[in-house]
């Protein structure tokens, strides 16, 4: 009797075989991902960010977000050394930096990671967070 379906061993081939099946499709999948932010001309007029300059304000975000907690201390306390004449001003200033540096790093933080997950996608141009990148000048941050 003759068996129709008959179970072999599986052989080491097969298993290559798969698995270089997978990464084509990983591979195919984060093409087509991508292609938006390809296809994207440079001088596209409705556009004021392309898409990799927007991949790299999130990177950048990202990694200097940190920053935000020194740079909030020293923004704050600058700010009360100009507008006030007490002494005492800058160090209340250099105390009131601390928790806006710590909400500004979430903030940053976040910021970067949408804009490196959101780069391919035309919709999502600009910044979530202002300014766009960590600045030691409260001036730009204070508008009065």
């Amino acid at each position: 009797m003759m068996k129709l379906f008959s179970r072999s061993p599986r052989r080491n081939g097969d298993h290559s075989m798969q698995k270089a099946i997978m990464r084509g499709c990983v591979i195919a999948v984060l093409l087509l991902w991508c292609a938006p932010a390809w296809c994207g001309s440079d001088e596209a007029p409705d556009r004021s960010v392309r898409p990799f300059e927007r991949f790299g304000r999130g990177l950048t975000n990202i990694i200097t977000s940190p920053l935000e907690l020194p740079a909030q201390m020293y923004n704050r306390a600058a700010y009360q050394q100009e507008h006030d004449s007490n002494p005492f001003a800058v160090l209340g200033g250099f105390f009131e930096g601390i928790p806006m540096g710590v909400v500004y790093f979430g903030w940053r933080l976040g910021a970067g990671c949408f804009d490196v997950i959101t780069f391919p996608f035309q919709r999502f141009d600009e910044s979530i967070i202002d300014p766009e990148y960590v600045t030691f000048s409260y001036t730009s941050l204070i508008k009065d």
